[in-house]
This record gives structure tokens, C-alpha cells and sequence, in this order.
């Protein structure tokens, strides 16, 4: 009688591990996000930042500028990739943003939909005086799909304002932006 009710716990048990699993398994947003790669490559003779996804690859930034000889496009391709990943490793990457550190305009990685922009969290550093919100727009294209018309931008869509910051949901963008053929 108690290796049959041992049995059937054990059974019970692993029947409720088993479903916890495969739903976490199964859950599209995670799935998706851990399938991606962000990665630094040249194309063209330019350098540029693309990720993998589940869809195919998207080429995320082209490098053109150098900051100063240490920071030219190669060195910012691969730097600003790796943080891409690292972030996406540590599972923070779920929203990006504009904001400053340091007195400069920044694009950096807010865990939360209107969250903060802590040093720890930059992507990419500009410039001074450069509008890091048009960079942002720029740098997603959020244009690709709507060729050149005028951007709307509702709840549902991957770009949005919060306490007068530019936000970016990554797992929204990567699932609508058109993929390189």
C-alpha cells in the first residue's frame, strides 16, 4: 500500500513538473527572446549590429561615426553588440530608451515599461547635444513598414512615450520589424 501511494505521488509530481516546464517551454515572448543573437558583423563594407531572430535577421544599427579613434565604428559595433546580448543574457533587455547619464544623452536598457535609465544600463553614449530620441527612432526605423509617412503611435504598437522618454519594447519591435532577405 505505500509503494502504490509513493507511486502515485511520484507520478503526481512529475505530471506537475513535466507541464510547468513545457509551459514555460511554450511561452512565445521567452521562447522568442532566448532564440535571439546580437552580433557585430561588417556588410558592405560598413559595420553594423544585426540580431538573429526566430523570423530571420534584422539589421539593428549601421556604425558610420566615430566618436574619437578608440571609438570608431568597428570598436562601437562590437562593444554596443556584446551589451545587446548581455543584456538580453541577463533577461533585462525588454525595454530600451533615451535618457542622460553623466550630463550625456544615452539610449539605454530600462527592465520595466517606464523605467529608469541607471548608468549600469547604457547601450550607447552620443554625443553632446545630440537629440538621443531621434537617434533612437532612427536607429529602429520604426519608418521601414510605412514608407515615410507619418508615424502614429498607439498602446499596441513598440515604440512609446512615458514621462516625456522615447521607449522601445524589444520583444514588440523584433516580432513586426521586416527581416533582411
Amino acid at each position: 500500500m505505500k509503494k502504490s501511494l509513493l507511486t502515485e505521488i511520484a507520478v503526481g509530481l512529475s505530471l506537475a513538473l513535466g507541464s510547468a516546464i513545457s509551459a514555460v517551454a511554450t511561452n512565445p515572448s521567452s521562447e522568442a527572446n532566448l532564440n535571439n543573437t546580437y552580433y557585430c558583423a561588417q556588410l558592405n563594407g560598413s559595420w553594423n549590429t544585426f540580431v538573429n531572430t526566430p523570423r530571420g535577421q534584422v539589421k539593428l544599427v549601421n556604425w558610420v561615426e566615430s566618436l574619437s579613434d578608440e571609438w570608431n565604428p568597428q570598436n562601437r559595433c562590437v562593444e554596443i553588440s556584446g551589451r545587446f546580448q548581455k543584456f538580453l543574457d541577463a533577461g533585462t533587455l525588454k525595454y530600451i530608451r533615451t535618457g542622460t547619464v553623466n550630463r550625456l544623452p544615452v539610449i539605454c536598457v530600462a527592465e520595466s515599461r517606464g523605467g529608469t535609465c541607471p548608468d549600469q544600463n547604457v547601450l550607447i553614449t552620443l554625443k553632446p547635444g545630440t537629440d538621443q530620441e531621434a537617434v533612437l527612432i532612427r536607429m529602429l526605423d520604426f519608418r521601414r513598414s510605412v514608407s515615410g509617412q507619418t508615424i502614429l503611435l498607439s498602446e499596441n504598437d513598440s515604440g512609446f512615450y512615458a514621462d516625456g522618454e522615447f521607449y522601445v519594447e524589444m520583444d514588440k519591435f523584433l516580432e513586426k520589424v521586416p527581416v533582411e532577405k
